[in-house]
């Protein structure tokens, strides 16, 4: 199902993979040309700053949007077939996944420019691979399965990534968040997978320790919650469908 979906995606384009890059490449045009103008303290390599979070970013909304519809969107195929429901969601989830890595791979080539890559890089991309797939996959098992019962949850989910795109420092620089809310941010797992990434590629500073295992205690929790709630609903998938 992975592969059905990679296939699906750029069949009969003709540009194919290069729309991996192509559209985070144009909002990131369009942001920092509007940002630039608001900015009271400029951040260094802005651009490629924005274009690191856009990229992260695409993945995660991408991957929650599609996959909190999917089980409604592939209810022919639960009907006929009997399988582990959750290789719905998490087919599309790898999927993005893979052109995530696949466009990391095309932006390390500019990277290169920048001087920012050091030998460790490789290990924070991992580790922050690892943590964006887990949070990426409790959330989207979580809504996927609500979302069979209730079809509010579709469109709750589309005005919410709204909303966390902005309480995410993906267009600004987390040190400009006033000091009386910066623990709101730190409650967002986003923002310290971003600083992951961003550290990684370019040099930012990485999320404190407490800051950290807070967002790393927050994904593991919902990843288990994701796989209990699945496991729950997904008995009565048949009957909702």
């Amino acid at each position: 199902m992975t592969e059905k979906e990679l296939r699906a995606r750029y069949k009969h384009t003709v540009f194919g993979f290069i729309w991996l890059v192509a559209n985070p490449l144009m909002q990131m045009i369009v942001i920092s040309f509007v940002f630039t103008f608001f900015m009271k303290k400029p951040i260094r390599y802005y651009n490629y700053y924005l274009f690191t979070g856009l990229l992260i970013w695409n993945f995660f909304s991408l991957s929650l949007n599609k996959a909190t519809q999917s089980i409604v969107l592939e209810r022919h195929l639960i009907k006929k077939a009997v399988f582990p429901r959750v290789i719905i969601p998490v087919s599309i989830i790898l999927s993005n996944f893979v052109n995530l890595v696949a466009a990391h791979l095309l932006f390390i080539i500019p990277i290169q420019f920048l001087g920012t890559l050091r030998p460790e890089s490789i290990i924070f991309i991992i580790i922050g691979y690892v943590l964006l797939l887990n949070f990426t996959i409790g959330i989207s098992l979580i809504s996927s399965a609500l979302n069979v019962r209730f079809r509010d949850v579709n469109f709750f989910v589309q005005a919410m990534l709204i909303v966390w795109f902005y309480s995410t420092p993906i267009v600004y620089s987390f040190s400009i968040i006033p000091y009386n809310y910066i623990w709101l941010w730190r409650l967002n797992p986003m923002t310290s997978i971003l600083q992951i990434f961003q550290y990684a590629f370019i040099g930012y500073p990485m999320p404190g320790p407490a800051m950290l295992t807070v967002n790393i205690i927050i994904i593991a929790v919902t990843l288990i919650t994701g796989i209990k709630v699945f496991a729950r609903e997904s008995k009565y998938f048949d009957d909702w469908i």
